[in-house]
């Protein structure tokens, strides 16, 4: 891949700047967690929050599984919804034991189809999977769909790859759906699992929930309802909390790095920030140029 020349490099970073300057900043921002019927459908209210000082909701779709940003004037809440909806039921699925210390949460989907989920954790390393993700959008007729698990601290330090990824949803190359890998995800080389990742004593697990989403929401990217802990790592205690932000816990049985093989369901996971190259070399062997498989996004097939 061709770097970037630095007169690119300035016209990139002023077009951000100019970018940044107008993005309006996100406050009272609350976890409400209300299911409700609104025009016959219901819906849960993840969060509420002003912005331009409007009020609005961040909700999801309790049959689809989809989110949205309404405003908040525009919700006409008919009554409560005590409906045991698709939502309610994966809620209630994914906060039961046993919590595992390691890839609690949702592994596999029974179905025909693979899904593909890339983590951007925070990275020192220049640019992202670039090439990898052209090859999968010049293959596909369609926009490619792939969930990211995004890290606040991999935006702040990759900000212009950050509004190409996003350009390229706006384009419809890339189907998208933006989920939750905490804002720091924290790591200690140093320190044993049970200590390290969220499970560390130094960590606020609400703080790096909700500051990731705060962010997204800042340039007007709507979070989903899913989420990977760091790591894969867990324990009943943040199992729990996780559930109770209205979040699904994703993890992986396919993890290429570790040459865990691709079969019908599998989540596959991939590392997008450049740290480990292996993991991608087996995704272009086998999803560049194997047709054997279809990519679809997890939440039209979740059960």
């Amino acid at each position: 891949m061709k770097k970037l020349s630095i007169s690119t490099i300035f016209i990139l970073g002023f077009f951000f700047n100019l970018f940044a300057n107008e993005l309006e900043q996100i406050t009272n921002y609350q976890v409400l967690n209300k299911s409700i019927i609104n025009k016959g459908i219901s819906y849960t209210i993840l969060r509420s929050f002003s912005k331009n000082l409007n009020k609005y909701f961040l909700i999801v779709d309790e049959t689809t599984l989809h989110t949205k940003v309404v405003n908040a004037s525009s919700l006409k809440i008919s009554e409560p919804s005590i409906k045991q909806t698709k939502y309610k039921k994966l809620l209630k699925q994914y906060s039961k034991e046993p919590f595992t210390l390691q890839n609690y949460g949702l592994k596999h989907i029974n179905s025909n189809y693979i899904y593909l989920t890339a983590d951007l954790c925070p990275s020192s390393k220049y640019g992202y999977e670039k090439e990898f993700i052209n090859a999968l959008i010049s293959r596909h007729k369609k926009a490619v769909p792939i969930t990211f698990f995004i890290s606040g601290l991999w935006i702040e330090k990759h900000k212009n790859e950050f509004l190409e990824l996003i350009s390229y949803q706006k384009e419809n190359k890339l189907d998208i759906t933006w989920a939750n890998h905490t804002f720091t995800h924290y790591y200690n080389p140093k320190e044993p699992l049970e200590r390290n990742f969220l499970l560390s004593k130094n960590k606020d697990i609400t703080n790096e929930i909700l500051e990731l989403e705060k962010l997204l929401l800042t340039y007007n990217i709507t979070p989903s309802i899913l989420f990977r802990f760091p790591g894969l790592v867990s324990n009943k205690q943040t199992a729990l909390i996780v559930n109770s932000f209205g979040l699904i816990p994703v993890g992986s049985d396919t993890w290429l790095a570790k040459d865990e093989k691709i079969n019908k369901g599998s989540i596959i996971l991939i590392h997008a920030n450049k740290n480990e190259p292996k993991g991608i070399e087996i995704a272009k062997k086998s999803l560049l140029e194997n047709n054997n498989f279809s990519l679809h996004n997890i939440l039209d097939n979740l059960k």
